[in-house]
């Protein structure tokens, strides 16, 4: 599976099981999150701990959920961020938009003390 859910309590935890997320999968990642936030999930994590490479068409993805999300008065935070993939993010500075968190521990704690 490219993707995977976890719930806990009112937070959903999406992981990322690919390496490099990349437009092939970026429309199905789409319809992932998709779902989530239709659903009214208003507070995702998207685990990134396996994904070295994204590229446009996915962090495309990723900054349309999170308007999504902000318009629903939700909040999408990434965690666990591989060092390469956050390169990417901190040269196209998108990294300035993103609550990025060492771990998914550490954004479920983010999420519980607001």
């Amino acid at each position: 599976m490219n993707f995977e859910k976890e719930i806990k309590d009112d937070i959903i935890i999406e992981k990322v099981n690919l390496i490099r997320a990349t437009y092939k999968e970026a429309k199905e990642f789409m319809n992932f999150i998709q779902n989530d936030i239709e659903a009214g999930w208003k507070k995702i994590i998207i685990d990134m701990k396996n994904c070295k490479f994204m590229d446009s068409s996915f962090l495309g993805v990723l900054i349309n959920s999170l308007k999504q999300l902000e318009q629903s008065k939700g909040s999408l935070k990434l965690a666990s961020v591989h060092d390469d993939a956050q390169i990417i993010l901190d040269i196209t500075s998108i990294s300035d938009i993103f609550h990025i968190y060492a771990d998914k521990e550490e954004a479920i704690r983010s999420f519980r003390a607001n």
